[in-house]
C-alpha cells in the first residue's frame, strides 16, 4: 500500500520529471528527478490485426526518438528516426527579436516496396506501386512560454516553405495498364499552430489542462499527368498538381465529474481534416500514430483496430473519450470510446469503386505500466465496428486490434 494510502490521505498523482517518495509493501521507493529537457528513447511496438489486411495483419514497428530542448529556450531539436520515416524539426531562437525563431524541417519517406490500397478490408494488387517523398524545410517561427510552467507549456507558431521530391515506380503486382505518375519536384507551405498547457504524469500521460492546434499545407507539383488505372474508376489528373490540406485537433484530460480523487481521470480529444483536389500522394493517412503522448505526437490521430495508413480519406472528424485509473503510481489501466466519421472508398453494386463518408465506431481498453531498465509498455486491445475485414474473400463490419508498445530511455 502506499504512504499516503496508509495514514487515510488521498495521494497525489506524481508529475512527469518530478521527484517522488512512497512506499510499497513495507518498502521505501524513490524515483529521482528527471531531465525532461534533454530525452532520447527507443520504441518498439508490434501490431496484430486478426484477417486485416494484406501483409499488415502482424506489423512491427519501432523508431528512435530524440529530444533536446536549450534552458534558455531559444533552442529546440525533435527527431523521430526509424529509417523508413523521418521526421527532424530544428527551432533557433533568433538573439534580436524575443520568441521569433527561425525553423528547420527536414521529412522522408522511403519504402522500397509496394503499397497497395484496401476497399472494405479487400487488398486492391492491381494498384501496388512504390511510392516516397523527402521534404526539407525552412521557415519563420514564433514561441511563448505559457503556464503551469513546464519545459513543453508554450505556444508556437511557424510558416515553413517545404520543397521536396516524390518518385514512383512500378512493383510486381503494378496492372500493366496502370499509369505510374511523374516523378517530380514537389513545393509545400506549411502553416503549424501548437499549444500545450498540459500537466503529464510519471508516464507522460495528460493528466489536467489542454493541447490543441493544427495544420495548414498548399502543395504544388512541378510535373503532372493522368496517371493510375480503372480501378478506383477514375483516373488522377492535372486537377491534382495543385492540393490543399487543413487538419485541428484538440486534448483536454481533467478529474471525472463528482469525484474528487485525482486518480480517477477523463481525458477527451477530437480529431478533424479536410482536403481540396487530393490524390493518393496527398491525402490524410488514418491512423497517423499507434501511440505516443508528447505533444507533437497528440497532434496526430488514432483510429483503434485500424492498420497504420490504411485509410486515405480526404476529409475526416474522430471524437474520443478516455477513463483512466491510476491503480498505483506507476500503473494506468483505461478504457477508451472513439467514434470517426472518414471517407474511405467503397464497391459499388456494378464493381466499380466510390467514395463516400462512414462511421467507424471503436471501443477498447488498456494498460500503462512503468518497466525495468527505464522503460514503459502499454497493451491495448480495441474492436473497431465500422471498418471492413475480408474474411475468405467476403467483406465483414467488425475487426479486432491488439497491439504492444514498449520504450525505453537511453
Amino acid at each position: 500500500m502506499l504512504l499516503q494510502i496508509a495514514h487515510g490521505e488521498e495521494p497525489h498523482t506524481p508529475l512527469a520529471g518530478q521527484e517522488h517518495r512512497t512506499e510499497m509493501s513495507g518498502q521505501d521507493v524513490f524515483v529521482p528527478a528527471r531531465d525532461r529537457r534533454h530525452v532520447t528513447a527507443v520504441n518498439f511496438g508490434l501490431q496484430w490485426l486478426p484477417h486485416g489486411p494484406t501483409p499488415y495483419e502482424v506489423l512491427p514497428f519501432g523508431a528512435l526518438f530524440v529530444w533536446r530542448s536549450s534552458y534558455d529556450d531559444t533552442e529546440r531539436f525533435r527527431g523521430t528516426f526509424s529509417g523508413l520515416v523521418n521526421d527532424v524539426k530544428y527551432n533557433i531562437g533568433l538573439p534580436s527579436m524575443r520568441g521569433v525563431e527561425l525553423v528547420l524541417t527536414l521529412e522522408s519517406l522511403v519504402i522500397p516496396f509496394g503499397r497497395s490500397e484496401y476497399v472494405e478490408g479487400r487488398r486492391i494488387t492491381q494498384v501496388d506501386l512504390q511510392w516516397n517523398h523527402i521534404h526539407g524545410g525552412v521557415g519563420i517561427g514564433y514561441r511563448r512560454l505559457l503556464p503551469p510552467g513546464h519545459q513543453d507549456s508554450a505556444l508556437e507558431v511557424a510558416l515553413t516553405y517545404e520543397p521536396g521530391f516524390i518518385w514512383f515506380k512500378r512493383s510486381s503486382g503494378t496492372a500493366a495498364n496502370f499509369i505510374v505518375p511523374n516523378d517530380t519536384y514537389e513545393g509545400r507551405v506549411h502553416f503549424r499552430l501548437r499549444t500545450d498547457v498540459l500537466d503529464r504524469n510519471l508516464m507522460e500521460l495528460a493528466h489536467r489542462g489542454f493541447s490543441a492546434g493544427g495544420d495548414v499545407l498548399y502543395g504544388q507539383r512541378a510535373r503532372w499527368r493522368e496517371w493510375g488505372a480503372a480501378a478506383f474508376n477514375a483516373l488522377g489528373g492535372a486537377q491534382e498538381k495543385n492540393y490543399l490540406t487543413a487538419t485541428v485537433y484538440g486534448v483536454a484530460a481533467g478529474g471525472v465529474p463528482f469525484v474528487e480523487s485525482e486518480r480517477h481521470r477523463l481525458i477527451s480529444s477530437v480529431y478533424g481534416g479536410l482536403g481540396q483536389d487530393l490524390d493518393r500522394f496527398s491525402a490524410f493517412r488514418l491512423p497517423g500514430r499507434p501511440t505516443g503522448y508528447e505533444w507533437e505526437a497528440l497532434s496526430l490521430p488514432i483510429m483503434p483496430a485500424v492498420a497504420f495508413n490504411e485509410l486515405f480519406p480526404r476529409r475526416y472528424g474522430i471524437v474520443d473519450l478516455t477513463y483512466r485509473y491510476e491503480a498505483l503510481f506507476f500503473l494506468y489501466p483505461y478504457l477508451r470510446g472513439t467514434w470517426g466519421i472518414v471517407e474511405r472508398p467503397r464497391f459499388g453494386p456494378n464493381g466499380t469503386i466510390r467514395n463516400e463518408m462512414g462511421s467507424l465506431p471503436a471501443l477498447g481498453g488498456g494498460v500503462v505500466s512503468g518497466a525495468p531498465w527505464k522503460s514503459q509498455v502499454e497493451i491495448n486491445y480495441s474492436y473497431n465496428f465500422g471498418i471492413f475485414r475480408d474474411h475468405e474473400g467476403q467483406p465483414t463490419r467488425g475487426g479486432n486490434g491488439i497491439f504492444i508498445f514498449w520504450s525505453k530511455l537511453l
